[in-house]
């Protein structure tokens, strides 16, 4: 007896739900592993190791750093409000500030020969994610009557919250974003302009970011020739 559309239809999707529900437990099951399971060596110690790591690709250039040092503080309270406890920290961070080139093409290039200036447009500074240093606190200070551990660990979960809130506020400030943009300008100029006199074309070369009202000079770019065009005369 040969199978009709209908049999054929409903195996298939049975077979894809299976599938769905082998996926989805053994994402579930590596998840709770990660976080959740301690590690140990044969005689039962939890021991230091990376649980899981992934090699990511990136195409982002850094163009400037941040650094300071942040104090942070949290508080929590048990008991009903009974025993409250606070903590209060200082430690070094830094915060790295990218553009992503990944996505350019030559659609983001424009070439004026009368000015010998290449101009590029490229995405707007991005801000990183900040990276406290918690392995070297300067200042740890927690009070409190009684501090449990489980209190403990709310404040220690506190304290990295509002330092990087803090730190993120900082380093979104517009000044330090000016200089960012400035340092990027200058970072990929060099880029673009060591690789194009390498190359035998000896250009200046202008950055302007996505969003950039004009150009470096106030006034309008000339488009009249696209990156195309040039490398295309001087093969």
């Amino acid at each position: 007896m040969r199978p009709d559309g209908r049999s054929v239809a409903t195996a298939a999707i049975g077979i894809a739900v299976a599938f769905a529900i082998i996926v989805a437990t053994v994402a579930a099951y590596r998840w709770w592993n990660d976080r959740h399971v301690v590690e140990t060596d044969d005689s039962g110690l939890a021991v230091a190791r990376v649980v899981a790591a992934t090699l990511h690709t990136s195409a982002d250039l850094r163009v400037s750093r941040l650094t300071g040092t942040v104090q942070a503080t949290g508080a929590t309270s048990r008991l009903w409000g009974w025993l409250k406890s606070s903590r209060v920290v200082k430690a070094p961070f830094e915060v790295d500030y990218f553009v992503d080139v990944r996505g350019l093409d030559t659609a983001d290039f424009r070439y004026d020969p009368a000015a010998r200036t290449l101009s590029v447009e490229v995405p707007d500074v991005v801000v990183g994610r900040p990276n406290i240093d918690h392995a070297r606190v300067t200042l740890d200070q927690t009070s409190g009557v009684y501090v449990s551990r489980d209190a403990m660990a709310e404040l220690q979960r506190r304290v990295a919250g509002t330092a990087s809130n803090v730190v993120a506020e900082r380093a979104r400030d517009p000044e330090n974003l000016a200089k960012a943009r400035d340092n990027g300008r200058r970072a990929i100029e060099r880029l673009f302009g060591g690789a194009l006199g390498a190359a035998g074309l000896p250009v200046r070369v202008e950055v302007r970011f996505a969003g950039d009202p004009g150009g470096s000079d106030g006034e309008r770019w000339d488009m009249s020739r696209s990156l195309e065009e040039v490398l295309g005369n001087q093969r």
